[in-house]
């Protein structure tokens, strides 16, 4: 056997390359390398070895999958969106529902992909919970190194949903719905029709609305400030009178705290929202209305709450007609020869 050196913990080096090993549950796990490898590369190997030991090694006290989606959601109770993690893990423990999660390999997550797809599951939805099922569950409970059923399930595409915008009238038409669903009784209160007016006046994100604390909103000052998804904050919004009676009539109804988005989207259709358009439309169509007014595009995004000016672009704020057609027309009239149609 040629002679060898430790070059570092579980990497060593002989005359033809290097070597590195990691035992995981009494299991050694090794790989070999060029001479050329650098430690630094060499150290990258030894952590993915151990996290495939992780992964491969059989953990007989791991117990059943829906017991550790239980556990799971434990750790992440006091999220928000929690709810929608379980709605996406219950859907693995129905295909699943005795099995261990290290018995769970990548065929059997492309046949429940393949099962999703044929009950006419979204795409988007089906990867969804791939990513719950993966970066959510094994992740959380295994280290973020750790390999996964998933690693090598590449996303289902999504087809793009175009922008629609939504009109001014269609937002008063579902707004005077919901009063006189309140003033009928068949609506309990004026938290839904609060929410919506906050939602389309100031074009931020409904997890945004749920975080929104009492002393976030200044009606005095005009301003709310934002709390963004990481528990930070976001430039303030000072609150135009749309705004400011939105809130208004928020904090009046008490309409503070996390609420269901599912539900709150079947209020606003039964309302009169548009069939196939999102709710969260009405974040398009401001963004779309301020640039369209010709306000700076790095503007637009502190309003929508964007970090990156791209986002802003690609996403909210794209060119269409009216853009276009100021862009076209402003170059009119170069090739004055021609025959005007």
């Amino acid at each position: 056997m040629p002679p060898r050196r430790t070059v570092a913990r579980g990497i060593y080096r002989d005359p033809y390359g290097f070597e590195v090993r990691v035992m995981v549950g009494g299991v050694v796990y090794s790989a070999r390398r060029p001479l050329h490898t650098t430690v630094a590369e060499l150290r990258k190997v030894r952590n993915g070895l151990r996290a495939t030991g992780h992964t491969a090694s059989p953990r007989p006290a791991r117990g059943t999958l829906a017991a550790d989606v239980a556990r799971y959601l434990d750790l992440v109770s006091h999220l928000r969106s929690w709810m929608e993690h379980r709605s996406e893990l219950r859907a693995w423990l129905a295909r699943f529902p005795t099995a261990r999660r290290d018995q769970i390999r990548p065929a059997h997550v492309l046949q429940a992909r393949i099962a999703w797809l044929e009950a006419g599951v979204k795409p988007k939805t089906i990867n969804n919970r791939v990513d719950a099922l993966n970066r959510r569950l094994y992740k959380r409970l295994d280290g973020r190194r750790s390999l996964t059923p998933c690693e090598d399930v590449a996303p289902l595409p999504v087809e793009r949903t175009p922008i629609q915008r939504v009109s001014a009238a269609t937002i008063l038409a579902v707004d005077a719905h919901l009063q006189r669903g309140e003033q009928a009784g068949t609506l309990r209160s004026a938290k839904a029709r609060a929410r919506f007016r906050v939602l389309v006046s100031t074009g931020r994100r409904p997890s945004e609305i749920m975080r929104a604390q009492p002393q976030d909103v200044n009606l005095a000052a005009r301003v709310w400030v934002v709390r963004d998804g990481k528990g930070g904050y976001t430039p303030g919004i000072y609150l135009n009178d749309d705004m400011l009676a939105a809130w208004t009539l928020f904090i009046s109804a008490g309409a503070w705290g996390p609420f269901t988005e599912g539900s709150f989207v079947r209020t606003l259709r039964h309302a009169g929202w548009p069939t196939g358009v999102r709710p969260y439309q009405a974040r398009h169509s401001l963004g779309i209305a301020l640039s369209e007014l010709g306000h700076d595009l790095d503007d637009v995004g502190a309003a929508l709450g964007h970090k990156r000016r791209e986002t802003t672009r690609k996403h909210y704020v794209p060119v269409l007609e009216s853009r276009m057609q100021r862009l076209s027309e402003s170059v009119d009239g170069r090739f004055q020869g021609w025959p005007k149609v």
